[in-house]
């Protein structure tokens, strides 16, 4: 799957900024994600675009307040009871990708997401909006 945003671009200067490398996870950790995505039946095009991430960059290690959970993480799935995936968040502001809205959302514990315009098709994007919060 090609990005419309350009992840590496959009993360390499918060990584930079702080010094950390970027590390793609481990083909077992992916495996690892890929099976319990399957089995909890994660949308499969849900679960290629964070595989595809992850493959580029396991998470994001709460640099400047942003954290992304690695692809091995169980949290990933905590609220998966709801038919939510938890990936991260910013401060108070929470990334999920949520199957009632069938996108990636951004919202806060009381609300899956703020309105419209907080809801993407694509992770690459929820992303690039998480990054640039305080732009």
């Amino acid at each position: 799957m090609n990005y419309t945003v350009d992840v590496v671009a959009i993360l390499k200067p918060l990584f930079g900024a702080y010094k950390v490398p970027m590390k793609p996870a481990t083909e077992t950790s992916l495996n690892l994600f890929k099976a319990r995505a399957a089995e909890r039946k994660v949308p499969g095009d849900v679960a290629t675009q964070l595989a595809n991430f992850y493959s580029i960059v396991d998470g994001v290690p709460c640099l400047d307040s942003l954290d992304i959970h690695r692809c091995d993480d169980l949290s990933l799935f905590a609220w998966w009871d709801q038919q939510e995936l938890w990936l991260g968040q910013r401060d108070f502001y929470t990334l999920r990708w949520s199957s009632g809205k069938k996108r990636f959302c951004i919202g806060d514990a009381g609300n899956v997401s703020f309105s419209e315009s907080n809801e993407y098709p694509t992770f690459a994007e929820a992303l690039r909006h998480m990054v640039k919060l305080y732009d």
